[in-house]
């Protein structure tokens, strides 16, 4: 696929390629993997657990709400990996048509190589805490469509719509003193290296959105309500009940959790925010994202 030479400022693109010569960690190196992966400490923020705040949680011991953060934390990284991996097999494709001479090229080797050490970052705490790992029901299905059928347009959406959702879940472990420490580091340095991606995935938008026809346009508001709805949906797997010993109606008790669904809102209240100015979220598609308990 070919990219446009003008999608995103070249003084911008320069300044997060600078960015992330400057800032940019090895896993390996800068995460201590040495404190044991137990249930002595939460590996989210506990008002963050699905079940938080419901009748079955007032009944869990300590250990197992634990147990429970850490699957829920090991399946959301999972979705992560999936979803990387996705993302740098789209940037590879864009790649094959890109000069050395241009800072497209820089941006989006950068790009890569952020995603790759993200996953094996994400793959650690998952092989070290001894947890499933949990890939996304029907990814397979997802990923035949995000990696032939998917345009420009919808991988950048898509990209922030992850991203932004991550953020939020990053910044709560990152304040949280209750988790485990190799996971508010994991999520510091995330932090810090997706700040370019939400960058780029901004200006992108911004500066490519008043070009797309109103076809396309339309297009784009469906696509962005269904992949947040798939994003905020796929971070909790439905066999982490079962892996966690909870009774058989664990899942649709969290899935009606009053509490998550005002933590998912929270969430993706920065997205939604910027897609309204955008021009992403208007009037006629509100409805939708409200019903979908994403925006109030």
């Amino acid at each position: 696929m070919t990219m446009s030479r003008e999608e995103v400022s070249s003084t911008h693109l320069q300044r997060i390629v600078d960015s992330a010569r400057r800032k940019s960690f090895d896993p390996c190196v800068h995460i201590d993997w040495n404190v044991p992966f137990d249930c002595s400490r939460f590996y989210l923020p506990e008002d963050l657990v699905s079940l938080y705040g419901t009748a079955l949680w007032e009944r869990m011991t300590r250990e197992d709400r634990v147990r429970l953060s850490l699957h829920e934390a090991a399946s959301t990284l999972a979705a992560g990996i999936w979803f990387e991996n996705l993302l740098c097999f789209k940037l590879a494709d864009y790649l094959s048509d890109v000069s050395p001479h241009d800072i497209h090229f820089y941006w989006m080797q950068t790009e890569v190589a952020d995603e790759c050490r993200h996953s094996m970052m994400f793959a650690e705490v998952i092989r070290r805490a001894g947890v499933p790992w949990y890939k996304p029901r029907f990814g397979d299905l997802m990923a035949f469509f995000t990696k032939y059928l998917t345009p420009k347009v919808s991988m950048v959406l898509g990209t922030l719509i992850v991203e932004a959702v991550t953020d939020y879940l990053n910044r709560r472990i990152l304040q949280d003193p209750r988790c485990h420490p190799a996971m508010r580091e994991l999520s510091r340095i995330h932090i810090i290296e997706e700040a370019r991606h939400l960058s780029y995935a901004r200006e992108w938008l911004k500066a490519n959105w008043p070009s797309l026809g109103p076809l396309r346009r339309e297009l784009t508001r469906i696509d962005a309500l269904v992949s947040t709805i798939i994003a905020a949906s796929i971070l909790v797997h439905p066999e982490v009940y079962k892996n966690c010993s909870l009774p058989s109606d664990a899942r649709e008790i969290a899935r009606a959790n009053p509490h998550t669904r005002q933590t998912t809102m929270e969430a993706a209240a920065e997205l939604t925010r910027f897609l309204r100015e955008l021009g992403v979220i208007n009037d006629r598609f509100a409805p939708g994202w409200r019903a979908a308990g994403l925006i109030a």
